[in-house]
């Protein structure tokens, strides 16, 4: 099982069980769906949930779980990692979308190698790549058409736009 961060327990919302995560994933609405399958990374085990509600609170989600019913069922798990079996991500429906963790940890060329891909942010106007240089400052990249000449499952290739970075 190939296992996918989606976020980080912040802590516990109400006392139902319900959890708060810093959601670091692409499609938060859709991983959140009922009945979708996910899991708590919690001392070297993947412990298997069922989503039964979601809704959002400011820049957190809120999730229950069917298997939790009260508070103290889920305190232990503040500051654990929740994840998604990779298996269970749906298919991209269009082309040139990619998940974020597909991005993560390519390699980017401008000319040379300038950089990995070290995280995907979010953006009131798109999705900016943070690039990490060696002996540099991250580099902020938009992901858009204009700048990304080719993505591939081995490289990002940006058009050698002078000034970009």
């Amino acid at each position: 099982m190939e296992m996918i961060a989606l976020g980080t327990i912040t802590n516990v919302h109400g006392v139902k069980g319900a959890l708060t995560i810093r959601t670091d994933s692409d499609f938060r609405t859709e991983r959140y769906k009922q009945g979708n399958r996910l899991y708590i990374g919690f001392k070297d085990t993947y412990i298997p949930t069922t989503v039964q509600g979601h809704f959002v609170k400011g820049n957190l989600d809120v999730v229950s779980f069917v298997e939790f019913t009260s508070r103290t069922e889920v305190e232990r798990y503040k500051g654990a990692t929740l994840y998604i079996d990779a298996a269970d991500r749906p298919p991209m429906r269009e082309e040139d979308t990619y998940y974020y963790s597909d991005l993560i940890g390519l390699e980017v060329y401008m000319g040379t190698l300038i950089g990995t891909v070290k995280e995907v942010r979010e953006a009131p106007q798109g999705h900016l790549l943070v690039i990490d240089r060696p002996h540099k400052k991250d580099g902020l990249v938009p992901f858009r058409k204009e700048f990304v000449e080719t993505v591939n499952e081995q490289r990002i290739t940006l058009y050698d736009w002078e000034g970009l970075l």
